[in-house]
């Protein structure tokens, strides 16, 4: 049988991350994420796992974003019983993203139900009607991703029903099994697990897998998602440099960021405007990474006198709840974060900062006093209390919407930062008079030549800063599967790496399986 490796999500899309490993002797899943987009790429959540869930031997886990760990209580729902493999920052860090993904999913099936109480008094639901539709698993197939993109954007806050409940979360919790950056781990009969640090969130992971047949060794590296050098709080991404196949993210496979600095010139600027109009400034952020990120720097602009005291909101309890666990994993910062924190100073805190905690405090903020900022998830506009803030701020000129990261493909972040000049959000129509502004300085992955650095020290081809002394040493990859990329980011990118680094690259399809060795 030898090794094989099937492609379930993550493939022609960003989102869904989840990738099966057969061993003659084990069965492992890495990832078990997520689809987020448009209600018809959400409903591919709903499609039975392509395996039965009782066979499996482990579940390793690269971070704890949804995209990457959302349907694992779905999973252990559906028979999964054994160890989730991942850092000690990340299980904390999913717990909570799992626990507001359950309440979440209640809280919109009870608006379902509201709105629908023949049909879910057990009278049968209309399958003809537009909500009911959007939720029907789709066709499973390899077009299915092509399919999708096609589909108009907008935002849901209501779902027929939930995928999991809290109590199996509860069960989630208690299967993680955490471990230590660089230290090798048998997850599984035959297989050893080493996990690097991937610089892209708290604890976030690039998952090295050494598969053991007889004498033979195949070595397997999942980038999972990866940072850039140089964020605030966490540390630069582990270059790697021996693998015999390598699964690299590809999200800014097209492009390049904006210099860091000029970023925060351009958020400083973004806060002076609103407060001088006595406006808003809207964030959509994921809860964690971003949130945080976007704190720090608040508070730096403020310290040295560049932006003036203006209210900030952080409606996410997630947020919260996501910087109280960064402040208990102290040994993954890196060093300026350690040091700031080890001098008594918290760059995690904005004077003044409100966590809006209760549904209602999150509506009354549209009638606070102006000028405010509003940080809120979720980061793409796919669901969360984001929802209702941009049913209240989007006709209003006084507002900027401020995306900070990554916008995929038909959802409805993606329309509005493209121009879209209305947003469809529970079957209504919003006009956008809003000012829409982007700054991309701020993202939590790599752009395209950062991914190119990171992929050149398996080439033996880094050079500069980004040179390490294995480098020549290396073990160039048999192949390299991207994943977690948009079509037009993957492409490109593949060609580039073709082109620059000489390497045997493959975009997979979905479901499609690949021998190894």
């Amino acid at each position: 049988m030898g090794i094989s490796l099937q492609f379930l999500g993550a493939v022609g899309t960003v989102t869904g991350s989840q990738f099966l490993v057969r061993t003659e002797s084990a069965t492992l899943l890495v990832d078990c994420g997520m689809f987020q987009g448009s209600p018809e790429e959400v409903s591919r959540n709903r499609i039975p796992f392509a395996f039965e869930a009782g066979e499996l031997d482990a579940l390793l886990l690269t971070h704890a974003h949804l995209d990457h760990c959302g349907r694992i209580p779905a999973l252990v729902r559906a028979g999964y019983h054994g160890p989730i493999f991942s850092t000690a920052a990340t299980s904390d860090l999913a717990e909570i993203v799992l626990r507001d993904a359950a309440k979440l999913q209640g809280e919109a099936e009870a608006r379902w139900r509201r709105k629908h109480p023949e049909q879910a008094a057990g009278g049968g639901a209309d399958l003809q009607s537009e909500e009911v539709a959007a939720e029907r698993p789709p066709t499973d197939d390899e077009a299915l991703p092509e399919r999708i993109r096609m589909a108009p954007p907008q935002g849901m806050t209501m779902t027929q029903a939930a995928l999991y409940d809290e109590r199996d979360v509860d069960q989630t919790v208690r299967q993680f099994r955490a471990v230590r950056y660089r230290e090798m781990t048998e997850v599984a009969p035959g297989v050893h697990a080493t996990f690097h640090d991937a610089g892209h969130i708290l604890g976030s992971a690039i998952i090295e897998l050494r598969v053991t047949d007889g004498d033979a060794t195949t070595t397997v590296v999942f980038s999972g998602d990866l940072g850039r050098n140089n964020t605030p709080i966490v540390a630069n991404p582990t270059p790697l440099t021996h693998a015999d196949y390598v699964l690299a993210e590809s999200t800014y496979g097209n492009r390049e960021h904006a210099d860091h600095e000029a970023a925060i010139e351009q958020l400083a600027a973004t806060v002076n405007d609103i407060s001088g109009s006595r406006g808003v400034m809207l964030v959509p952020s994921f809860a964690i990474g971003r949130t945080q990120e976007v704190v720090w720097v608040l508070d730096e602009l403020l310290r040295d006198g560049r932006i003036p005291h203006v209210p900030l909101y952080l409606d996410s309890p997630m947020a919260s709840r996501a910087s109280d666990v960064y402040l208990r994993h102290p040994e993954v910062y890196d060093e300026e974060t350690a040091a700031l924190l080890r001098s008594g100073d918290s760059p995690l805190v904005y004077p003044g900062e409100q966590y809006t905690n209760a549904v209602d405090e999150s509506k009354a903020i549209r009638d606070q006093p102006r000028p405010i900022m509003v940080v809120a998830s979720s980061g793409m506009l796919t669901g969360g209390r984001i929802m209702h803030h941009l049913k209240d701020f989007l006709p209003d000129p006084t507002c900027t919407l401020l995306f900070i990261g990554y916008q995929a493909e038909g959802t409805l972040g993606r329309h509005l930062q493209t121009g879209g000049k209305s947003a469809r959000i529970d079957h209504a129509e919003y006009p956008v008079r809003c000012k829409v502004v982007s700054i991309s300085g701020f993202s939590a992955h790599a752009d395209v030549n950062e991914l190119t650095a990171w992929l050149a020290h398996f080439a033996g081809s880094a050079s500069g800063s980004d040179a390490s002394s294995t480098d020549a040493a290396a073990v160039r990859p048999q192949r390299v599967f991207l994943v977690h990329g948009d079509p037009d980011a993957t492409a490109p990118f593949a060609e580039r790496l073709r082109r620059e680094l000489g390497l045997d690259v493959h975009i997979p399809s979905y479901r499609e399986v690949v021998a190894l060795g």
